[in-house]
Formats: structure tokens, C-alpha cells, sequence
């Protein structure tokens, strides 16, 4: 089966835009160069003190009893440092993130 130049010229053209899409199209470039109105500044906010540490709250039991299995050890390992066990049920990892938390705070 011969290929005619006009499916040629439409597999070069597809590859083309194929290799343009992937190496130099670049997504992160604004789509218009129009300038925007320029805003005021942002007024700065006082920083925190570096000495200050806020302390993350536990939430409470109900609070955690809402949560799925997953969100409370996603919340015990990101805020708190705690693994738990995802093995027991829900009841029993919220009374042992109470206690790790506690334990913590001494």
C-alpha cells in the first residue's frame, strides 16, 4: 500500500505538533501578554516571633469520631508526629492519639 503525500503531509503535521506539545509548549506562561492594572501593595503583616510557637489544638472527640480512619492518621503524622495503627478501629486510635498528644505535651 503506497501512502499519497497528502497522508504524509498529515503525519508530518500531527508528529510536529506532537513534539511541539510536549517539549515547547510551555503551560506556565501566561496565555496574554496584556498588562494588568496595576494594584496597590499589600500591607505587611508583622511577622511572628521566631521564639513564638503555636500550639496545634487536638480536636475533640466528636470532632475525630466524624473523621474517616484515614484523615486521623493523615492528622496524627502531619501535626503531631504520631503513627498510629490503622488496624484497630477508629475508637481505639483516637484514644491513642489522645494519649501520644498528651503525653507529648508533658
Amino acid at each position: 500500500m503506497e501512502m499519497s503525500p497528502i497522508g504524509i503531509v498529515i503525519l508530518v503535521a500531527i508528529g510536529g505538533f506532537f513534539v511541539w506539545k510536549v517539549f515547547f509548549n510551555n503551560d506556565d506562561a501566561p496565555v496574554s501578554k496584556a498588562k494588568a492594572p496595576a494594584a496597590a501593595p499589600a500591607p505587611k503583616k508583622a511577622e511572628p516571633k521566631a521564639d513564638i510557637v503555636e500550639a496545634v489544638k487536638l480536636p475533640t472527640k466528636t470532632a475525630l469520631s466524624k473523621m474517616t480512619k484515614k484523615e486521623i492518621d493523615n492528622l496524627a503524622q502531619v501535626d503531631f508526629g504520631v503513627i498510629l495503627d490503622a488496624r484497630v478501629t477508629k475508637d481505639k486510635m483516637i484514644s491513642a492519639l489522645q494519649k501520644e498528644v498528651k503525653a507529648q505535651k508533658k
